[in-house]
């Protein structure tokens, strides 16, 4: 016999506390990651992942799913059964993909939120050589010669690329974008003078700063990043309230038990804590949300690229 989704509902909710008493969960999980092995939400999985086998006395297996910008990682999940063996973590891309494509669900209704896992600091980078030493520097260049820097993304759609779209909304400059197809990319060609800044993690743009191959001269988030105290924010330095920060969360399928959630969401936030020490090395702020919490934060995220998006005009590729 074949149970509709609505009957399996049901069944899962009337199951779900004796299930918790004792049996769940009773077989490997499942963590779908929409993008390829050795990516920021890739890392901070893999970290946790073992502490959470622990504490849930199961496997869990890392499935990576990468294409079309996660949204087929995303389907699979809106897909999957609500029975707590499928997880799912991704990055701030789900917030953003909505504005850039035609999807077959909404992630605000169809992905049960369970935490933010993690975020990171971005830092806005300054080829060397252009002659400028703050924020305010660069906002006057650029508004003294539009369109003649360009800023460099990885790619369409990426946090670098909103970042210098908002970054040109909120200064009313006229900056050209230049994508590339990875980070590592993005930047090599701003060290190299091709391109004249990028945003970037902090993970890996705090090391081109140290060695001087770029001016660090901002922090995106509305605080100082721990890891670089003396670089001020763009908050600080003439664009008030700008605030763009990476982040990865965690989501289960639609209409999973609000006992799983729970019971998953309390392993996730140990895993967090306890693993503290490695992910705040790779220059991360762990998070730990209740799931009310994020699925508020994801709203206003949704929110505020869409309007970036629509302002900017961005399209997707291909």
């Amino acid at each position: 016999m074949t149970l509709s989704r609505r009957t399996y509902v049901v069944f899962m909710v009337l199951i779900a506390s004796p299930a918790l008493a004792q049996p769940y969960p009773n077989r490997p999980l499942r963590v779908i990651i929409p993008m390829a092995a050795g990516g920021a939400t890739d890392i901070v999985i893999r970290t946790i992942t073992p502490r959470m086998s622990e504490l849930l006395g199961q496997q869990i297996i890392v499935d990576n799913r990468p294409g079309a910008n996660g949204v087929m990682g995303d389907e699979m999940v809106v897909k999957a059964a609500p029975d707590g063996y499928t997880l799912h973590a991704n990055s701030l891309a789900i917030a953003i993909n909505p504005s850039l494509y035609k999807l077959s669900y909404d992630i605000r209704r169809d992905l049960t939120p369970v935490t933010q896992l993690a975020s990171v600091d971005l830092i806005l980078g300054v080829y060397p050589q252009l002659p400028v030493k703050s924020v305010r520097d660069l906002i006057a260049l650029a508004r003294s010669q539009p369109n003649k820097l360009n800023y460099a993304s990885f790619g369409v759609g990426s946090i670098a690329h909103i970042a210098g779209e908002m970054f040109k909304q909120a200064t009313q400059t006229q900056i050209v974008h230049v994508a590339y197809k990875a980070s590592p990319l993005a930047v090599q060609e701003t060290v190299a003078g091709q391109t004249q800044f990028v945003f970037g993690g902090v993970s890996y743009m705090l090391p081109q700063v140290r060695a001087g191959r770029l001016n660090g001269i901002g922090v995106a988030s509305l605080k100082r990043t721990p890891l670089a105290p003396e670089i001020p924010t763009l908050d600080e330095s003439g664009v008030p309230g700008f605030e763009s920060t990476a982040w990865f969360g965690m989501w289960m399928p639609p209409q999973t038990p609000k006992a799983i959630v729970n019971r998953i969401h309390d392993v996730v936030v140990k895993s967090l804590n306890d693993s503290r020490p490695a992910i705040e090395k790779l220059g991360y702020k762990i998070g730990g949300e209740t799931p009310a919490e994020f699925a508020q934060f994801v709203r206003a995220e949704v929110e505020k690229y869409a309007r970036v998006v629509k302002a900017a005009g961005i399209k997707p590729e291909g």
